[in-house]
């Protein structure tokens, strides 16, 4: 079966691949807010990015957090997190093989070991998804904290959920259609 998913957006642009239903990554981490209710939008208090670089590297440095929250202007963030891209540019650029996507849950993970940190996995990512670690200089990106992502977990405004391609694309669609019906009726 064919269904069509997004495989995620940048300001200004949106990538969108037909997926497999069989072929789409188990996983991912999703923004999900609710406009009319301020209490479920990213606060920017960015515990997110303190909670991720403390698991990963026991340190309270947001530079080395595998999740970005990043500036729409205008007073408004939100969360970055890799999606796991249908065929990622990444895993297709990286020279040396660091990039792979594990068979057991389609995520695209990095080998460490192997990473020369060239950055072309950053320069290609469509969402700005992978950095590099300031201290180790090698490509890093969210593995979804192997299944328990701490990021959801102490998320205070909850607005961060463990969620697939499927669901996410579903709720941006909804999205996406409700701003076109609002544009429509200031016209």
């Amino acid at each position: 079966m064919v269904r069509m998913s997004c495989c995620g957006t940048e300001i200004g642009s949106a990538f969108c691949t037909l997926y497999r239903e069989d072929d789409m990554p188990k996983q991912r981490i999703g923004y999900f807010e609710n406009r009319e209710d301020p209490e479920s939008i990213c606060s920017r208090c960015r515990t997110c990015e303190l909670i991720c670089a403390f698991h990963h590297h026991q340190v309270g440095n947001p530079r080395r957090a595998r999740i970005k929250v990043v500036s729409l202007g205008k007073g408004e963030d939100i969360p970055v997190t890799c999606l796991n891209c249908e065929d990622p540019p990444c895993l297709n650029i990286c020279p040396t093989g660091a990039l792979r996507r594990t068979e057991a849950d389609g995520m695209v993970k990095v080998n460490e070991a192997v990473c020369i940190g060239c950055a072309m996995c950053v320069n290609v990512c469509p969402v700005g998804a992978i950095t590099l670690d300031p201290v180790t200089g090698v490509a890093s990106k969210c593995d979804l904290c192997d299944g328990d992502p701490q990021c959801v977990v102490y998320c205070p405004a909850k607005v961060l959920k463990l969620t697939d391609a499927g669901q996410l694309a579903r709720y941006r669609m909804r999205g996406f259609a409700k701003y076109l019906q609002s544009v429509g009726e200031s016209r």
